[in-house]
């Protein structure tokens, strides 16, 4: 089969690899630039669905996790699942990490209805008060105003990326655009706002952790259960999708084949233990989060032919 892919390796730390591409419209939408989710059970072929709101694409995604009861399941997001350290202390945020706070306030503030109409801008400008300064930009000129600008602030925030995005940039010369910039090409911004809430919604199984900030760094994020659901950050731009289009169900499909080789070959688990100080992966698990490195994959495909 063209895209099957077959597993040699035992002991490998998943049965089923997904991956979604979120997308922050304000109307139903498919096609390009709208939310796609993959699926491949190990063994087989990878497989990609397209969603027109953001409520059934979580409804897929609770579907997908019952689907999959009693198999090891790895869901990558491909929006940050954090922000900057020091963000939830700025805005006043509590909770029982900084990382928690910041999911809590967002679960609790986000509106987000079956025709995709929300109040992110609402929400990111009442941020912006709490802030000692304007963090989020980016927006629809109707929509701008004291505490929310069309246009970067001219003071910049106090911290714009995040450490997982400068080790990106540093090894690739390349990486994500900053998660306060919430309108325009490449912009990811809107899509944290509005995608963290669906993964804070989803970790409330008792099978769902979110890595690293439940499971902390290491080979085996699952800790060896044999139903465990592990979400993590993915970046599709560290693939090449190939000429498919829609580029979205390229890249989705790409990483979910990708991830699924690399744990075949016995070399995922490094992957969720990146080579950090105590000191950042403290900053990681407790705030920031970090990008599950989808790279080496293709090494390993490439070798695989």
């Amino acid at each position: 089969m063209a895209g099957a892919v077959t597993f040699g390796a035992v002991g490998r730390l998943f049965d089923v690899y997904c991956t979604v591409d979120w997308s922050a419209n304000a109307t139903p939408k498919v096609g390009a630039d709208s939310i796609w989710v993959s699926e491949l059970v190990a063994g087989g072929e990878p497989t990609a669905i397209n969603v027109r709101t953001r409520q059934e694409a979580e409804q897929h995604l609770r579907d997908l996790i019952a689907r999959h009861a009693g198999r090891r399941v790895l869901l990558g997001f491909d929006f940050p699942l954090g922000y900057p350290v020091g963000f939830a202390a700025a805005a006043g945020l509590v909770g029982a990490s900084p990382w928690l706070a910041a999911c809590e306030y967002l679960a609790n503030a986000i509106t987000d209805d079956e025709h995709n109409r929300n109040n992110r801008w609402q929400v990111a400008a009442d941020l912006n008060a709490r802030l000692p300064e304007l963090r989020f930009w980016g927006c629809p000129p109707s929509c701008a105003g004291e505490h929310l600008t069309a246009r970067r602030p001219l003071s910049p925030a106090a911290r714009s990326v995040r450490l997982t995005e400068a080790s990106l940039r540093s090894h690739s010369g390349r990486a994500p655009f900053t998660v306060w910039q919430l309108l325009g090409a490449g912009s990811v911004g809107s899509q944290v706002l509005t995608g963290l809430p669906v993964a804070h919604r989803l970790r409330q199984s008792e099978r769902v952790a979110v890595w690293p900030f439940d499971t902390g760094f290491g080979p085996d994020p699952g800790a060896g259960r044999p139903d465990s659901v592990v979400i993590a950050e993915v970046w599709p731009s560290t693939v090449e999708p190939g000429s498919e289009w829609p580029k979205d169900r390229a890249q989705v499909l790409a990483l979910a084949r990708g991830f699924a080789l690399l744990d075949a070959a016995g070399g995922l688990g490094a992957a969720f233990t990146p080579a950090v100080t105590v000191d950042d992966a403290r900053v990681a698990i407790d705030e920031e989060g970090w990008v599950l490195d989808a790279r080496p994959t293709f090494q390993i495909r490439q070798d695989a032919r």
